[in-house]
């Protein structure tokens, strides 16, 4: 009869510092629930960070479109002055025509341009910048548009022949603000609300629950444009 001898372990399998450091390494790992709540916390840190990292964003916009604004004011009083031709600011509130959803977006209550007296053509105006637009989700208050008088300007984002009735803000020669610009007299510096949100035909739309604006006031005697907290 033949004696079966007893399997001896391996060698490995007994080593107390193997044993031990397996051990170790199982007490260490992460358990499926450990790794699911983690990533659920990861999860509830970015859902409370996307809001505040939205609102920084719209705060720059804001602050981009002061500074831009600030900039055309002071290139439209600065070219008043050199050329010695009355310029004007206009911002594009109701646009001519039937202009489509993007048009609109794009420009309406959202855009601006310089202008200047044409002295080739008297009584005529030229454009000198492109229409420049406000960041994203960033607008002109429809009050501050409706307090500025109104004239026939081309509008080429609608063809070159198009043209509309939109606000102005006038320059003399000598930089101050014509008193055309206000049809009501005043001698108050004139204000531009800059808000986030847009202008539909019922009014102004704000997206930020604090209905914030932003202004800009232009010296009437000496042109100059400041931002105003």
């Amino acid at each position: 009869m033949v004696e079966v001898q007893p399997r001896r372990p391996h060698p490995r399998q007994t080593d107390p510092r193997r044993l031990c450091a397996l051990k170790q390494h199982a007490q260490s790992a992460f358990t499926l629930i450990e790794m699911l709540a983690v990533m659920a916390m990861i999860l509830l840190a970015l859902v409370a960070l996307i809001p505040a990292a939205t609102s920084l964003s719209k705060s720059s916009g804001r602050k981009a479109a002061i500074s831009n604004l600030l900039g055309a004011i002071e290139q439209g009083r600065a070219q008043a002055i050199k050329d010695g031709q009355a310029t004007y600011i206009v911002f594009p509130a109701q646009l001519p025509g039937s202009p489509d959803p993007a048009t609109i977006q794009r420009y309406s209550y959202h855009s601006y341009a310089v202008f200047e007296d044409d002295p080739a053509n008297p009584g005529t105006v030229k454009q000198l910048t492109g229409w420049r637009t406000l960041p994203t989700g960033v607008s002109l208050r429809s009050g501050s548009l409706g307090a500025l008088a109104t004239s026939t300007f081309t509008f080429t984002p609608m063809g070159s022949t198009a043209s509309g009735l939109f606000p102005f803000l006038k320059f003399t020669t000598n930089g101050g603000v014509d008193p055309i610009s206000t049809p009501s007299p005043s001698s108050s510096p004139v204000p531009l609300g800059i808000f986030e949100g847009y202008v539909d035909g019922t009014g102004d739309k704000d997206t930020n629950s604090s209905k914030f604006t932003e202004t800009i006031t232009v010296g009437r005697m000496t042109g100059r444009a400041e931002y105003t907290p």
